[in-house]
């Protein structure tokens, strides 16, 4: 199984996990883009969602609505699933180095600092690019198969970020949801 077929066949399964009494309450999901032991070699992505009941309770805690509804850390920080975790998904992490290195971006830990800037860094760079557009692709992939309409009843954004919030995440998040889907979380980006 590619790398590609076995992060669809686990987000399929743990968005098909959802429990009916959240499935309506639903207002997003989050694709949290991360790097394990904070190695770029090792993407991992983790989905969950919030829920419209969560954002409510949030809203004493942050600065004002929409921080509470779109800012990850008021949310409830589920895991349904976390593709590539060396730990919880093992034949993922390998299918992720195959995939990488197929890729011809697999490298080893260099001895000289100066390899890191010069060969290093732009190799990490490709990696962070690739794992961020096959997650994209994925969201846009699960919209467009029904698959988000059959988990929670509805179409809701997918969230495709990290920590930290900046134009990147605005644009990626746009790219993985169909026109107009994501602009509320967008332009909370943008605006604030």
């Amino acid at each position: 199984m590619t790398f590609n077929d076995h992060l669809q066949h686990l987000v399929e399964r743990a968005l098909a996990s959802i429990p009916a009494a959240d499935a309506g309450d639903i207002y997003a999901f989050s694709f949290l883009i991360d790097n394990e032991d904070d190695d770029p070699r090792q993407p991992t992505l983790t989905v969950g969602y919030n829920t419209e009941a969560q954002a409510r309770r949030s809203i004493q805690d942050a600065s004002d609505q929409a921080e509470a509804r779109w800012n990850y850390a008021f949310w409830i920080q589920n895991e349904l699933t976390v593709v590539g975790d060396l730990t919880s998904d093992p034949g993922g992490a390998v299918a992720r180095q195959e995939w990488i290195t197929e890729l011809g971006f697999w490298y080893e830990e260099p001895t000289d600092l100066a390899d890191w800037d010069a060969v290093i860094g732009p190799l990490a760079a490709q990696i962070e690019s690739h794992f961020n557009q096959t997650c994209c692709q994925l969201a846009r992939t699960l919209h467009t198969t029904g698959v988000i309409e059959r988990s929670v009843g509805r179409t809701v954004p997918v969230i495709v970020h990290e920590l930290e919030y900046y134009e990147a995440i605005a644009r990626q998040t746009e790219a993985a949801n169909p026109p107009g889907v994501a602009d509320e979380f967008t332009s909370w980006v943008r605006n604030g």
